[in-house]
């Protein structure tokens, strides 16, 4: 491919750059993915690229400095500048790590060898051709103005390869600047460099020290550039319809800061540019038209995005403008003569480059990205030839990887870095799912380069790559073995599909003089149902694995104790050896080597479910709580001088007011009673243990079979569809464990109640009076029960166990005040202490577990135990007067007339203060004349003995 090909084609690429993912790079399959730009070609963007990058370094030696930034081959053995010699710089080098990024070092002011740091960090080679490979003879203007690329140039002619001067040998030469070295790079006429110098020189009158950002170079271009310093009418139109067309990319189609389409700037704007395309309009000074373009180019540039003056103007720093002008730069870096080839100099030019960040709103991620673009995209148009160049973008990844992982990264680089890797990912997936086809013996070893880039590509992006394969999208894990595994069964795959193709073309061949054209023979042919075999075959496996489990679960009930295997895995052993045999196979069921569809996956999910659904309902087979509730005792109405009420008085004659009552109390020592809490009920929280541990091992199988990117979609519909919700796999068997928990939460909380704590709650609190039996053993007990719990179960299950604790303390507390039988008896006046008793056991729940339950939750729980106590201070007659009320509302019976009797209210346990069975309770319980009559007459209550 000569110099005028590869050129061609250049230009081509960049004048079809396309819509995003859309447009394909010419004459390959590589997809561009900076964006669209429309109404400027390839060359528009060279040139503006290279007047943009002129501009920004026009301040730097060899653009117009005292001192010419001068380069010396390494191959030039007769200018007594060998191989040992060294190179001067002033600062740093570019660096591989550390944030530097590649491309970048200090300036340098003369290179005796161009030892370029960023060709062996990327692994390029540097360049070895003639002397005259980088000399220009010495002219009369000198400087940049010597070497020309123009064919009526007397200096020199043009080469048929890439427009570098032959000169004689005899004529004193001297090395190129950097200007000359990028003017030929980017293939600017010797009279278009001449006049951009021209309108700097006429621009920066008296304004040396002006900043490259704040000068809107397509205007001075305008301003100062007119039709006699061109060769003829047409090439300044051509050449003012190009600038025009660029501001209007800028500042009108692709604006940095967003433009409201009704902005009076922009419509004046839009009708010059418009108004060009039929004629040149006059840049005179005296020009209407030439004023009002500089009017509103100005405003426009130079707007902010809050409102406050901008110190730089924004006309080529917008999406995608600024890098497509930016990417035309770092095209310049290869040999023209063998664009396989990397540049000596790129070190200093990539320097020179950076000098364009403030115009392009470019910054060090948005450059590493578009570099390792532009070296892939060299590897791919250079057909594949030089492998270094792939390796040079695979090492460019590096950089990207550590941009891609900071936290402040803007939207627009997020935008470029998918589109561009997945561009690149995209073109070497193509390739490695499909590698029988693109690879021979001859060029096999390309895969060693390809492959890398992939894998890099992927896990910069971390997510899973949709691949398309024709009929479907394959999804592709974001792992090194498993993704290098696919590659290797879908190109297999592939291929078969093809040695499949040939045979059945081989038989239609064979079979051409048949009268049905071969038909009926190709019918005869069986095939092998590979599918379907392969379908059976995995369903007895997976039959066989949830055997297994199965087994598990019949050793589980029938050896199962409930005791932990350690501190540290306080659930039972059976539990975890069903979770780790579930896991197991689905790590196995996944490494299967075929394509694992969805119903599948729905086949083992359902099967290890009803698994898990049988092992739940075993965990919560620990009875109910109605087993440790006390049976209640008759209803009798109070008598002061019962048999048991002397008795008591004579046992606690010298009972001290306030003394607490402990007599039934646990063993204790000292003042810290022991937990009261038995081995039964412990083992009921390990139950809740386990419970939970299968909740959160579930939910990491349920990732496990949801998230695998190898699972194809489904083919029956009602996998589909269940899909479509978003639903788990074990949606049945949350919800058992759910209610499970709340079962086994409240079977514990009634036995360390009513059981293990009896002796101190219900047996004992306000027996024979209330002042010389409060709750204070009682709390104390309970405290200590609390914290034993706390220890033993696991974070997630101590809120809804501390719960159903407290709920079963209040019962207990309720019960003894409406179920007491006949050790207990009340006085209107011991309401006050038996709130104060109630208030602290409350506060237990408050206080214990650091908040474990709000305190508004416990305030809610307690309204019916309130409720009770506020009944025990009304007095005996609104007590007698509420029951009748409600007795007869209840029963629909009206008024009680007389002759008639109250019914006695069924016993409903759902006690409250409006309700007629807890008012009687109350009335039973109180040890008054007035209530013991009324009971008696009304209901013939028996008294207590």
């Amino acid at each position: 491919m000569n110099h005028h090909q590869r050129r061609e084609s250049f230009s081509v690429t960049i004048s079809n750059m396309g819509g995003g993912s859309t447009v394909v790079c010419p004459n390959t399959d590589l997809l561009w993915p900076f964006g669209k730009l429309s109404g400027l070609d390839g060359n528009d963007i060279r040139e503006t690229a290279y007047e943009i990058f002129f501009t920004a370094c026009r301040s730097s030696p060899g653009f117009g400095g005292k001192t010419a930034l001068t380069f010396y081959s390494t191959h030039n053995n007769n200018d007594n500048h060998g191989e040992g010699g060294g190179a001067a710089t002033s600062g740093g080098s570019p660096g591989v790590g550390s944030g530097s990024g590649f491309g970048f070092s200090g300036r340098k002011e003369v290179v005796t060898t161009p030892t370029s740091r960023v060709k062996r960090a990327l692994g390029l080679k540097m360049l070895k051709r003639s002397p005259s490979r980088r000399m220009s003879t010495i002219g009369a203007t000198g400087g940049a103005g010597t070497t020309s690329l123009s064919p009526g140039s007397g200096s020199g002619h043009v080469s048929p390869g890439a427009g570098f001067l032959t000169v004689q040998p005899s004529r004193p030469r001297r090395p190129l600047t950097s200007a000359e070295i990028m003017r030929q790079q980017m293939r600017v006429t010797e009279q278009s460099d001449s006049r951009l110098r021209k309108t700097l020189l006429r621009t920066l009158v008296g304004q040396t020290g002006r900043r490259a950002e704040t000068i809107i170079l397509p205007l001075e271009l305008l301003r100062h550039l007119k039709t006699s310093e061109f060769g003829d009418a047409n090439e300044y139109q051509v050449w003012q319809r190009r600038q025009l067309k660029v501001l209007e990319a800028g500042l009108l189609l692709h604006p940095s800061i967003p433009l409201d389409k009704t902005n009076n700037n922009a419509m004046r704007l839009r009708e010059i540019v418009r108004q060009s395309e039929n004629k040149t309009i006059d840049t005179s000074k005296t020009s209407d038209t030439m004023r009002t373009l500089c009017n509103v180019v100005v405003s426009l540039s130079w707007r902010s995005t809050n409102g406050n003056p901008s110190d730089v103007c924004h006309w080529a720093d917008g999406y995608p403008l600024n890098i497509h002008l930016y990417v035309a730069l770092l095209q310049s870096i290869f040999d023209l003569r063998d664009e396989t080839l990397v540049l000596d100099e790129i070190d200093e030019l990539l320097e020179l480059m950076k000098k364009t960040w403030s115009t392009l709103g470019i910054t060090r991620p948005v450059h590493n990205l578009c570099f390792t673009w532009v070296l892939f995209h060299q590897y791919v148009v250079t057909s594949q030839m030089e492998p270094d160049l792939l390796g040079a973008s695979h090492a460019m990844l590096a950089e990207v990887a550590n941009d891609a992982k900071k936290l402040d990264r803007e939207a627009l680089y997020v935008k470029l870095l998918t589109s561009t890797l997945a561009s690149m990912q995209g073109w070497t997936e193509k390739r490695l799912l499909s590698y029988h086809d693109y690879f021979q013996r001859g060029n096999v070893g390309l895969i060693e380069n390809l492959l890398p880039l992939a894998l890099s590509s992927s896990r910069i992006l971390g997510d899973d790559v949709t691949i398309s394969q024709g009929k479907g999208d394959v999804k592709l894990i974001d792992y090194s073995g498993d993704r290098v595994d696919f590659y290797i069964r879908a190109s297999i795959k592939t291929a078969f599909s093809k040695l499949e193709k040939v045979l059945v073309q081989m038989v239609a061949e064979d079979t051409e003089e048949c009268d049905d054209g071969g038909k009926g023979l190709v019918r005869e042919m069986v095939p092998y149902e590979v599918d379907s075999i392969i379908l059976r075959l995995i369903r007895q496996w997976i039959e066989e694995k949830l055997k297994g489990v199965q087994e598990c679960l019949f050793r589980a009930k029938e050896t199962e104790t409930w005791n932990p295997k350690s501190k540290s895995e306080p659930y039972a052993q059976s539990a975890g050896e069903m979770m780790k045999l579930a896991k197991d196979i689905i790590d196995e069921f996944f490494e299967i080597p075929i394509g694992i569809t969805e119903d599948l996956v729905y086949d083992l999910a359902e099967g290890l479910e009803q698994l898990f659904q049988e092992y739940t309902t075993f965990v919560a087979s620990c009875g109910s709580r109605q087993s440790y509730i006390p049976t209640l005792p008759p209803l009798t109405r109070c008598n002061r001088d019962s048999r048991f009420l002397k008795l008591w008085k004579r046992a606690t004659p010298c009972t001290a007011s306030g003394k607490d009552f402990s007599h039934t109390a646990p063993p204790s020592d000292g003042h810290h009673p022991r937990p009261s809490t038995s081995r039964g009920t412990q083992r009921l929280y390990i139950r809740l243990n386990t419970l939970h541990f299968l909740s959160s091992h579930i939910h990491s199988l349920n990732k496990a079979l949801s998230l695998n990117p190898k699972v194809l979609p489904a083919t029956r519909k009602r996998y589909r569809h269940r899909n479509n919700n978003n639903s788990s796999y074990f949606d049945f068997t949350y919800a058992g464990i759910e209610s499970a928990c709340q079962h086994v939460s409240e079977v514990a909380a009634y036995r360390l109640i009513f059981l293990d704590s009896n002796s101190v709650f219900y047996e004992s609190l306000y027996i024979g009076d209330v002042t010389n039996s409060r709750i204070r053993p009682a709390l104390r007990v309970t405290k200590q029960n609390l914290t034993l719990m706390s220890a033993i179960l696991a974070d997630r299950a101590q809120a809804l166990a501390m719960r159903e604790v407290m709920k079963s303390s209040f019962e207990a507390f309720l019960m003894v005040l409406l179920a007491g039988g006949y050790s207990r008896v009340f006085y209107r006046s011991d309401h006050g202490l038996i709130e104060e008793d109630f208030e602290n056991l409350k506060r237990v729940f408050c206080t214990c577990g650091e908040g474990l339950i709000p305190e508004e939750i416990v305030d809610r729980d307690a309204e019916i135990v309130e409720g009770v106590i506020q009944l025990m201070s009304q007095p005996t007659e609104q007590l007698m007067e509420d029951f009748s009320i409600v007795t007869c509302e209840t029963s629909g019976m009206g008024m009680v007339g007389p002759g008639h009797k109250l019914p006695m209210p069924p016993t409903t346990g759902r006690w409250n203060r409006s309700d007629a069975n807890t008012i009687l309770r109350v009335l039973c319980h109180r040890n008054d004349r007035v209530a013991n009559r009324f009971l008696k007459k009304s209901f013939q209550l028996p008294k207590r003995r």
